[in-house]
């Protein structure tokens, strides 16, 4: 009986502390799969710029959209980082890349210019917000698209040249 008791005992204890570990880890900051786009800014822009993932699809590190179109229609880009001008991209010594496009093959307005010329977005990054801005430098009106959503721009319907990210809950 004693032997049973004992068995009994463990298999509560064990119980109570997976319990216990799983209720700490609910309470922990959520973990994420996904790149964090606030931990990688390059000033630069030259990851998005020259990057073939920001034409294949939102992955780990482009998962924001720009549509050319409202409804989430026409051409699109990923971008998966903070872009201080989507028009001109200085990448130092005084160059610069050409401004951010939509990419070819993807729907109406594939090539044109982003910087004044989105309509929508959606936001894949769990945990983020994105700020679209009317000015370049993350200046001005702003439309703020929440984490895991998206919508018609409103404030900076084509009129938006820059983007950020924050973490948001």
């Amino acid at each position: 009986m004693k032997s049973v008791l004992v068995k009994n005992r463990r298999r509560f204890a064990a119980a109570l502390t997976g319990a216990v570990a799983a209720a700490a880890l609910s309470l922990a900051a959520p973990a994420y799969a996904e790149g964090d786009p606030t931990a990688f800014s390059d000033a630069n822009g030259d990851d998005t710029i020259e990057s073939p993932d920001r034409c294949d699809g939102h992955q780990d590190r482009f998962r924001f959209a720009f549509y050319y179109h409202s409804d989430y229609k026409g051409a699109l880009v990923f971008v998966g980082h903070p872009v201080y001008d989507l028009k001109s991209i200085n990448v130092g010594a005084g160059n610069s890349y050409p401004p951010l496009r939509f990419c070819e093959g993807t729907g109406d307005g594939a090539g044109q210019q982003v910087a004044n010329n989105a309509a929508s977005a959606y936001n894949w990054f769990d945990g983020y917000c994105a700020n679209i801005y009317y000015s370049a430098g993350y200046r001005g009106p702003k439309d703020t698209i929440s984490s895991r959503s998206g919508g018609n721009l409103n404030s900076t319907r084509n009129n938006n040249r820059s983007i950020n990210f924050n973490h948001c809950w």
